[in-house]
């Protein structure tokens, strides 16, 4: 076989290294004079400095890989550099050291690709804009089979210049020059060419970082952190060879919307010391099982995806940039002055770990569905099902600290009865998330002066409070436990009661408010109106549409003159209309005030408290309630004592 000349070879390769790297003008990049016929290894192998280093890469079978495989750019630690580390690791020879750690720190010490100090200069003044300079810093090491690619920080005179707080608050003190994570490159021995990339000589010795899981894990402060994240962990079986072998060896991950454990995963967390964590939760402990072991899962979840984990990479600056807003995994939390509340970080290479002195309440904390959680030793019926089906829904809303204002009614354990939330079967739970949610009133009664006689609105009709007692479309009352609420926050509270109120089926054909006119005595005239007018089967639909029914009684309608029977079916339509209104409205407790609109577009004006409600019509003419708030499956009936 004929073999390529070296010169050739040679040009070859420093040919492609120029177009690989933007760092020096063509006349100083490529010198025909001079010939680059050394790589990496062996320029290495010429210097004292790194025989170490060198025998390390010889006893690993990497001479050839290194010196003639790709391009690199070798952060060349010496020998000092070399004993010191791994007597930071507890061994006394590198000859004792096991082969994997061998290849971990080689491999760390080179970077995919060429960079000579300009470039990584360049890189840095380049990025422009949003996180773009903190990504500039990171640069990805050399992986092998089951060792995966590290990422690694250089920092250059430009960033120290812009963002040495950021420095200081990663590493704990100051940078200059050119740093590699902690490791200063040599001001006098840098951007050593050879024919497979560059070599920059450190001056002290590189960490190899840990990846974050195992950097949280080594930190005593957040140890609480830790092991509420490895309730997390899980453990899959690796990729299938080209012959549909499968790698038996278990690789770590998480259940998290991003996998700490997987090194080409960048992320930035938030951790609370163990210190903040304990003075947030401890006031709360007596209403769980007194210990923080008992925080329920759900919530140690979303502390971690819901104000922790925050994608890409931010530095202190960053934080600071864009406080308040930062977008974690799960929601845009907003967090007022979060840089101060940061005390330091947990260096690791596939992100920034913040340590915090204060605690950030995620929204679930934040919201009544919190509340009930927090309180699990009283409320462990409403808790499991909270978790488990989907009775929480539209109690912490998708966007931080916004949540819909409501306010819980909820029975606690001591009077739940039998079965048990976890012991009912299907048909059986589905009937019970509808009374409890029965109970979920649409409003934050705190705002509104605390609870007081009204009608207060559910997704099941309105439910009626006075005296202590709620009341149900049904006339079904249930007694408060509990005078003020147990769980306040400014979305909401949760107050105990003593039973179960009946959920409105808005499906239901018997309640409908034609139904509800067509069963009842006194309407009798009204109802032979709506049926000349065709409307009964728009009366009589349930699901999406509602309705408001002014329902003038058969004296009413004699008093005023109206015959039914002598109107065609446009009058009779005509007439109907001025009397329904779209949407289900209770006006008894003087709540609404105002212009609402009757089916025929002419605006009805809503005045009055309890002992004088009244609806007038555009020419001044009011009626008043006989009987007020009949409510049906589709809509209210108000029975009026005249007509417009």
């Amino acid at each position: 076989m004929k073999k390529t000349k070296p010169n050739f070879l040679i040009l070859y390769v420093i040919l492609t290294v120029f177009g690989m790297s933007c760092s020096k003008e063509f006349e100083e990049h490529y010198n025909p004079s001079k010939r680059i016929d050394k790589n990496i290894v062996e320029m290495l192998s010429e210097d004292p400095d790194f025989t170490e280093f060198v025998k390390m890469i010889d006893k690993l079978g990497l001479r050839k890989t290194l010196g003639e495989g790709a391009i690199y750019t070798c952060l060349a630690p010496k020998n000092e550099h070399v004993e010191e580390y791994f007597r930071s690791k507890g061994y006394a020879s590198i000859d004792i050291v096991p082969e994997v750690e061998l290849r971990e720190f080689v491999n760390g010490h080179f970077i995919n690709g060429m960079y000579y100090k300009y470039d990584i200069e360049k890189r840095y003044k380049d990025a422009v804009g949003g996180l773009n300079p903190t990504r500039a810093t990171y640069y990805t090491t050399r992986a092998e089979a089951a060792i995966p690619a590290k990422s690694i920080r250089i920092f250059t005179p430009s960033f120290f210049s812009v963002q040495q707080d950021d420095y200081k608050t990663l590493f704990g003190t100051t940078g200059n020059g050119f740093m590699v994570e902690t490791a200063r490159i040599s001001d006098m021995k840098f951007d050593i060419d050879a024919n497979n990339g560059v070599i920059h000589v450190l001056e002290s010795t590189l960490p190899i970082q840990p990846r974050i899981d195992k950097a949280i894990a080594a930190d005593p402060q957040v140890s609480i952190f830790n092991s509420w994240l490895n309730a997390h962990v899980k453990y899959v079986l690796g990729p299938k060879d080209e012959f549909g072998w499968v790698d038996t060896t278990l690789i770590k991950s998480y259940e998290l919307s991003r996998n700490l454990a997987n090194e080409a995963t960048r992320s930035t967390l938030f951790v609370p010391t163990d210190q903040a964590v304990m003075e947030y939760f401890e006031p709360y402990l007596p209403d769980l099982y007194n210990t923080i072991d008992s925080i329920p899962k759900v919530i140690k979840t979303e502390i971690i995806a819901g104000a922790a984990l925050v994608a890409d990479i931010w530095f202190k600056s960053d934080v600071a940039r864009n406080n308040p807003e930062l977008r974690t995994t799960t929601y845009p939390q907003v967090i007022t002055a979060l840089a101060p509340k940061i005390i330091g970080s947990v260096p690791s290479s596939n992100g920034v770990i913040f340590k915090l002195n204060k605690f950030i309440e995620p929204p679930k904390l934040h919201s009544v569905e919190g509340g009930v959680y927090m309180r699990k030793r009283y409320y462990g019926q409403w808790s499991w099902m909270f978790e488990k089906t989907d009775m929480e829904e539209g109690l912490t809303h998708g966007l931080a600290y916004q949540h819909s204002d409501k306010t819980i009614l909820l029975q606690p354990d001591a009077v739940w009865g039998f079965p048990l939330a976890e012991d009912m079967d299907a048909d059986t739970r589905l009937i019970k998330i509808r009374e409890c949610r029965a109970g979920i009133l649409n409003i934050n009664v705190m705002k509104d002066g605390g609870l007081r006689r009204r009608y207060y609105p559910t997704e099941f009709g309105f439910i009626y409070y006075e005296n202590g007692k709620f009341t149900d479309y049904t006339g079904k009352s249930v007694s408060l436990l509990t005078p003020k609420p147990t769980w306040e926050r400014s979305n909401g509270a949760i107050f105990e009661i003593d039973g179960f109120l009946t959920p409105m089926d808005k499906l239901d054909l018997t309640k409908t408010v034609y139904a509800m006119v067509e069963k009842d005595a006194q309407l009798s005239l009204f109802k032979d109106a709506i049926i000349k007018a065709g409307l009964n089967g728009e009366l009589n639909l349930t699901g999406f549409f509602t309705y408001t029914v002014l329902a003038p009684t058969n004296t009413a309608l004699q008093t005023g003159g109206i015959s039914v029977p002598a109107m065609n079916a446009d009058q009779a339509r005509a007439f109907v209309n001025k009397y329904i209104i779209p949407n289900r409205y209770v006006f008894t407790d003087g709540v609404f005030q105002g212009d609402v609109p009757d089916k025929a577009g002419n605006f009805l004006t809503v005045t009055g408290l309890w002992g004088s409600f009244s609806v007038s019509n555009a020419a001044g003419k009011s009626v008043k309630p006989v009987t007020a708030n009949l409510q049906g499956s589709n809509g209210v009936i108000h029975k009026i004592n005249q007509v417009f």
